[in-house]
């Protein structure tokens, strides 16, 4: 198991950890500019398409930085970081706090330390960047998350936040690591 930052010329393998299924109930691009000409909102994105070219465009400006684990020449498992413009309140603070997000691992690899793994690599190559505070989000319904966070030393920051997350309303704390 290799643990690494993401080659940005690998992105698209990173689609097999996603659950682009989720994306599929979203209404196309077309189909949204038709509601928004009608009045009929709330308007969707082709979130397929613009999922992969915001990413790619944040990879590339350094607004986002990904760390994949990788076995046999496949990711199995991947951690982001947005280092400015984060859309979760207090998440962000330039050159100081960075937000952790997308901590994914394949069920297969799931409960063999990789998601820790994941976390802590990135926590480091951050605080030899002079990065010194994290945060992260941990949805209320994820119990096993909020609990690996808090055994890295995250601590709750804010409760009963709310977020849209492919159509459909997410409640969740940020927890923060100092």
């Amino acid at each position: 198991m290799e643990i690494r930052l993401l080659p940005i010329e690998r992105l698209d393998e990173l689609n097999a950890i996603y659950d682009m299924k989720a994306l599929d109930s979203v209404q196309p691009a077309e189909k949204a500019q038709k509601r928004k000409r009608s009045g009929n909102y709330p308007v969707m994105l082709d979130l397929k398409y613009d999922f992969q070219r915001i990413r790619e465009m944040n990879l590339r400006s350094g607004s986002e930085i990904c760390a994949v684990a990788e076995e046999n020449g496949v990711f199995v498992g991947e951690v982001s970081v947005m280092t400015e413009n984060a859309s979760v309140p207090a998440a962000v603070i330039p050159n100081v706090r960075n937000y952790l997000f997308g901590l994914r691992v394949l069920p297969a690899f799931q409960r063999q330390g990789i998601g820790t793994a994941l976390l802590n690599f990135i926590i480091s190559h951050l605080r030899q960047k002079g990065i010194r505070e994290f945060t992260i989000a941990a949805e209320q319904s994820n119990t096993g998350a909020r609990r690996l966070y808090e055994r890295l030393g995250f601590k709750t920051l804010l409760t009963d936040c709310t977020e849209m997350q492919f159509g459909r309303q997410c409640r969740f704390d940020v927890l923060i690591l100092k």
